[in-house]
Parts: C-alpha cells; sequence; structure tokens
C-alpha cells in the first residue's frame, strides 16, 4: 500500500484506555496504542496528538510525522496547520516545515 493515500486505511476513532489515548477501528479493535494524553480526529490523513504536555502529528499507522515539540497545535487544513512554539504561532506543512 501506498503511504500516501491514507483514503486506503480505515477509519479510526480516538479511544481511552486509562488515562492515555490511542486509536481504535470501528470494532474497537486498538489500531494505534493507547500512549498519548490527548488525541484529535484525523484531517488531511493526520491528527495532532499530545505527549508529555507537547503537541505532535502522527499518521493513520501511528508513525510520527512531525514530533511532538509544539506548545500548541490545531488541525491541518488545505495542507497547512498553525502551531505555537515558545510564545510564537506560525504554520507548518505537512513535513513540518515553517510556511
Amino acid at each position: 500500500m501506498d503511504n500516501n493515500n491514507f483514503n486506503d486505511l480505515p477509519d479510526l476513532i480516538p479511544y481511552r484506555k486509562g488515562d492515555k489515548w490511542g486509536f481504535c477501528d470501528r470494532n474497537k479493535k486498538i489500531v494505534i496504542e493507547c500512549i498519548y494524553d490527548w488525541v484529535q480526529k484525523f484531517s488531511e490523513g493526520l491528527t495532532w496528538v499530545k505527549k508529555d504536555e507537547k503537541w505532535g502529528y502522527i499518521d493513520k499507522t501511528g508513525a510520527t510525522v512531525i514530533p511532538c515539540i509544539y506548545d500548541n497545535a490545531g488541525n491541518f487544513y488545505e495542507g497547512l496547520a498553525w502551531v505555537k512554539k515558545d510564545e510564537k504561532w506560525g504554520y507548518i506543512d505537512k513535513t513540518g516545515a515553517t510556511v
């Protein structure tokens, strides 16, 4: 499967186990382990997750695409997401590059 074709992957649902979050499929089978402090729904193949008080992005396979280095973050829309780091706000693309 082409890793860039996220439409081929199943819909993932945020799932909490204890005080940690991950993702499960429609049958409640855990697909992405519950290791995050908080998760959001996927947007454009990525989602922002919180771990150790920082935000980053993972794909639908659970791979870290952009490390958890941000103080705050938002979802991707038209290829960009807003982020906050060290009291500065800006936008990143899906590679984590500042734009």
